[in-house]
């Protein structure tokens, strides 16, 4: 077994569930000590027919997981992607117990500050993280998988959408939320949290049953959004645009 860190917990994976690992998973930077106490436990288990659920809801006759208290009982993967959708699952669960949320987004760190970036496929998550990376100096938290913290933290995760961006570092401090559009110039945007937590929740996984209600997704989106900068971000593909983001953090 070896020992993941999401948020503030450990969560114990079976290496079985790890065998299959591929380029677009990046453990490195969330191992845990492995003398740390578990608080959820990945453990790869046969799933009785008819109970639990499809890893993957495309498939649904492939491999099944089921969550038993603070145990999730996972089959053996069958594929990469297997591997990719166990550890999110316990990641989600992780970060739902507590109190936050999953999202589809990239993020990136600034010297400890997180800024995270939203907006629908095709909206430039991968782009912004590479320009932020390549031509700023940030950390990549992830290009596809974010998790955001009550206590005010961006968690990267061990996903990445494009190969040449793994994730870099685990966790930075959550200081802005930027909502993605390509256009012929970089500004920034003031976006109220009306326009901003609608946004969110479009990218918010959806939680697991009985984990949280749509009113919790709110009313966490809703807490978030109090605590750190709202904007849009109209950017062109150009390095440019990652200069411009932390000189905008500079001045903050």
């Amino acid at each position: 077994m070896r020992l993941l860190r999401f948020g503030d917990w450990s969560v114990g994976v079976d290496e079985e569930l790890l065998t299959r690992a591929g380029e677009r998973c990046t453990l490195a930077p969330f191992l845990a000590p492995s003398e740390g106490s578990v608080r959820l436990r990945l453990r790869a288990r046969t799933v009785p027919a008819g109970q639990g659920a499809p890893l993957d809801p495309r498939n649904p006759s492939g491999a099944r997981f089921q969550v038993q208290g603070d145990v999730v009982d996972v089959e053996p993967p069958r594929a990469e992607l297997d591997t990719e959708l166990a550890l999110r699952v316990g990641m989600q669960l992780a970060t739902l117990r507590q109190g936050g949320l999953l999202l589809h987004a990239a993020g990136v760190s600034f010297q400890g500050r997180g800024v995270v970036a939203i907006g629908p496929s095709g909206a430039g998550k991968s782009t912004w993280t590479r320009l932020c990376a390549r031509a700023a100096g940030a950390d990549v938290l992830s290009d596809e998988v974010v998790a955001l913290l009550p206590d005010g933290w961006a968690e990267g995760s061990p996903f990445c959408s494009d190969l040449d961006l793994p994730s870099t570092l685990a966790r930075a401090r959550l200081v802005a939320v930027l909502l993605l559009r390509k256009g012929p110039e970089e500004r920034m945007e003031e976006v109220s949290a009306d326009e901003a937590i609608p946004a969110l929740m479009g990218q918010v996984f959806r939680p697991l049953p009985g984990e949280a209600t749509p009113g919790d997704i709110l009313q966490r989106l809703a807490g978030i959004s109090e605590k750190v900068a709202l904007r849009r971000f109209v950017f062109r593909k150009h390095e440019a645009a990652a200069g411009f983001v932390r000189e905008w953090l500079d001045g903050q």
